[in-house]
Order: structure tokens, then C-alpha cells, then sequence
């Protein structure tokens, strides 16, 4: 099988990873929004918003990053290699 071919296949399965991964889930990612929205200094104002929306809690947000830190941050350096070698924009 041609190398680029194969690299394309790998690089496939970790976007696919990556879609599926825990912090690339919806509620997290609106999470996420609402913190930067509203700026990290005001935990009481963010925890009352993400409880009226039904978001995880700023608490469940830190146990999902460090439960899943590493695996998110491997697949991310995992499909940079794959572009490079594949000569396709970061």
C-alpha cells in the first residue's frame, strides 16, 4: 500500500477519535463557550449559567480534563505528525 495512502487512513481514524473523544462532546464544548463568554474570574456566575443550561458543572469539567487530558492532547500531536509528513497544513 502506497505510504500515503496508509498515512490518510491513520489520519482518518484519529479524526475520528478525536470527533468521538469526550472533551469534543457538545455540552462540553458549550461548556467551554460559556466560560469564555463570561471570563474564568467569575466561577458563581459561570456555575449558575451551566447549571440553567444543563451543562456539566465547572467540577465535571476538571475531572473530564484530567481523566482525558492526556489522551486529547496525544491525539492532537498524533495527527500533527500525520499532516506534516503529509505536507498538509497544521
Amino acid at each position: 500500500m502506497n505510504r500515503d495512502i496508509a498515512l490518510r487512513l491513520y489520519l482518518d481514524k484519529i479524526e475520528t477519535a478525536i470527533a468521538v473523544h469526550p472533551l469534543a462532546s457538545e455540552p462540553v464544548l458549550q461548556s467551554f463557550e460559556v466560560i469564555k463568554r463570561i471570563g474564568q474570574e467569575n466561577a458563581e456566575l459561570i456555575s449558575e449559567e451551566l447549571g440553567a443550561r444543563g451543562l456539566p458543572s465547572l467540577d465535571e469539567l476538571g475531572r473530564l480534563q484530567v481523566r482525558h487530558g492526556f489522551s486529547w492532547v496525544r491525539l492532537h500531536r498524533k495527527r500533527k505528525k500525520v499532516r506534516n509528513k503529509l505536507h498538509l497544513e497544521v
